[in-house]
């Protein structure tokens, strides 16, 4: 009996460390993401050539209904870029809604 208990707990601790690192993981996962996604705003800033071709990326690989109502405050701005009617306080009010957005995903996973 004594043995099975030994056994049991060994098998807990390693659940619990497997645990410990799959949150390491995801943790680490979480921030190239985020550090992808800024990056690809500052190239659309930099860059406002690469839009369209930034735009049809969004379309083709953004697939989940959450991240496609997450996306739509920075694709109204991108779109807006391109029509050339946006301004200064416009983009700023966007990323503002844009980087809560972001900050509540990174906050459910």
């Amino acid at each position: 009996m004594a043995n099975i208990k030994i056994l049991e707990q060994k098998r807990q601790e390693a659940l619990d460390k497997a645990n410990r690192m799959k949150q390491q993981i995801d943790k680490a996962l979480n921030g190239q993401k985020f550090v992808l996604g800024g990056m690809l705003m500052k190239i659309a800033e930099d860059e406002p050539e690469r839009i369209p071709q930034i735009l049809a990326d969004i379309e083709k690989h953004v697939t989940r209904k959450a991240d496609i109502s997450r996306l739509e405050g920075f694709k109204s701005e991108l779109c807006s870029r391109v029509a050339g009617s946006s301004n200064q306080s416009d983009i700023g009010q966007n990323r503002a809604v844009y980087d809560d957005n972001i900050q509540s995903s990174l906050l459910d996973n």
